[in-house]
């Protein structure tokens, strides 16, 4: 089911499958990707708990085997509505004895989102139910139009940061997801700004920014529309556009990244992981404004 959230500017449409995005409309203007079979059906997926993959979908969690796929058990699991205003609303999912057979682990995850003038601010609030540490990553993943007006082109667009960026980037394999962390790549050089073009992805995959210092990245088009992130709350930034001449690029910011060559298989001494002990909760948010 989905449900509307508005302001005078803006209008969101948010769905309780995945409790993700759905939409991000202001001017006339869809500015989030609708998703199609042929490049990527998805739009904006909610990572918990794992960012990314687990080597062959196999880990360990403080000693308990863990078996999930790319981005965890979230985004598969049902939410229901928690709370609903005109210009925000809250998703809550609880694990259950399905998410436990993948992660097992009792935990509360509630995603708020609420959209003010043109900005939409994403909350993740998660609490540990059980009696026992919890390990665990959390990131968005909202891909955006690209290009966002007719006649225009991807590689019209650039995605700028907020300062300039002089660290090369990680990137996962294409096939399996899994990050060497010993390889890293040009991306930007002594520059804030990355000039879109399709071959920076494809079998390259994502442009991974990880411990970034710049905490907002703006994707804008030649005629000054565009989408900004602010992510003060997480430590990494991915940049991500399918194959095939996709018209998409994804900003996704992660409290961690995918699994790495040189970690365990140990979801606790993963890069990023947060650990909550029982009764303790924590949120992390981001902030997408419409240009």
């Amino acid at each position: 089911m989905q449900y509307k959230i508005f302001s005078k500017r803006a209008t969101v449409i948010v769905g309780t499958d995945g409790a993700m995005l759905n939409s991000l409309k202001m001017d006339g203007r869809e500015y989030l990707w609708q998703g199609d079979e042929e490049h990527w059906s998805g739009q904006a997926p909610v990572c918990f708990p794992i960012v990314g993959v687990l080597p062959n979908n196999q880990g360990t969690a403080f000693g308990k085997p863990c078996s999930m796929k790319r981005h965890g058990v979230a985004r598969i699991s049902p939410f229901a509505v928690d709370e609903r205003h005109k210009n925000s609303i809250t998703f809550v999912q609880n694990s259950d004895d399905n998410t436990r057979s993948m992660y097992p682990f009792d935990y509360q995850l509630r995603i708020k989102y609420t959209v003010v003038d043109a900005t939409v601010t994403t909350e993740y609030i998660v609490t540990n139910t059980g009696d026992e540490d919890m390990p665990f990553a959390i990131g968005g993943h909202p891909a955006f139009n690209c290009p966002i007006n007719e006649g225009e082109a991807f590689e019209d667009y650039k995605v700028v940061f907020d300062r300039v960026m002089t660290k090369r980037v990680l990137r996962p394999d294409h096939h399996t997801g899994i990050v060497d962390a010993q390889a890293r790549y040009d991306a930007l050089d002594n520059t804030d700004t990355i000039n879109l073009v399709h071959d920076l992805f494809g079998e390259k995959d994502a442009m991974i920014f990880d411990n970034i210092e710049s905490k907002q990245a703006t994707l804008i088009g030649p005629k000054g529309n565009g989408v900004r992130i602010e992510y003060q709350d997480m430590a990494n930034l991915l940049v991500w556009s399918a194959c095939n001449q996709a018209d998409f690029v994804a900003l996704e910011p992660w409290t961690g990244i995918s699994s790495c060559t040189d970690e365990p298989s140990r979801l606790e001494r993963k890069r990023g992981i947060t650990v909550l002990a029982p009764d303790e909760t924590v949120s992390f948010k981001f902030k997408i404004t419409m240009i």
